[in-house]
């Protein structure tokens, strides 16, 4: 048993590392093995095996962009429904503060035209404060156009807030 009369307060330096630490084990929690690999279906799930459908057909058809949005559907499936890393929030290694969406600012959703032969056909709904906008002008513009491929952008403001 150690005496507790030789015991000393840990120095800043040693605090700080010990924070650190702390930090970097909390940010590596849920987070899988190689984040760059595309999520795997949970077993049995169907909505999991109906993304998974999904991307696999994109892949056939050479659809980066739906890829895409199948890896990020499927992610945001397994953290709601079975309780994966939930991505709104996170650590920065070495450094205590966790970034927020800015609740002060509105975010804006755009889409582009990326339909045409040749060249993409340019058009684009704007800013708007909501995906249905977004969502309204793309019906429009296939119906004016027959155009039936869109870049969809989101953007926000986020915020670092100091931890602890």
């Amino acid at each position: 048993m150690e005496n507790p009369a030789r015991t000393r307060v840990a120095t800043l330096e040693e605090r700080l590392s010990a924070g650190v630490r702390e930090a970097n084990d909390r940010s590596r929690k849920g987070i899988p093995a190689d984040p760059s690999r595309p999520p795997v279906p949970v077993p049995g799930c169907a909505a999991c095996e109906e993304l998974a459908v999904r991307r696999d057909k994109a892949r056939a058809a050479f659809d980066g962009s739906a890829v895409t949005d199948a890896n990020v559907l499927l992610r945001q499936h397994q953290r709601e429904e079975h309780g994966g890393e939930s991505a709104g929030r996170r650590i920065f290694r070495y450094v205590p503060y966790t970034i927020v969406q800015d609740a002060s600012a509105q975010p804006e959703y755009q889409a582009y035209c990326v339909s045409g032969e040749e060249t993409d056909c340019g058009a684009s709904s704007g800013p708007c404060s909501a995906p249905a906008e977004v969502e309204e002008w793309q019906r429009r513009h296939t119906q004016e156009t027959r155009h039936l491929r869109y870049r969809r952008s989101f953007a926000d403001y986020a915020v670092l807030e100091r931890q602890g």
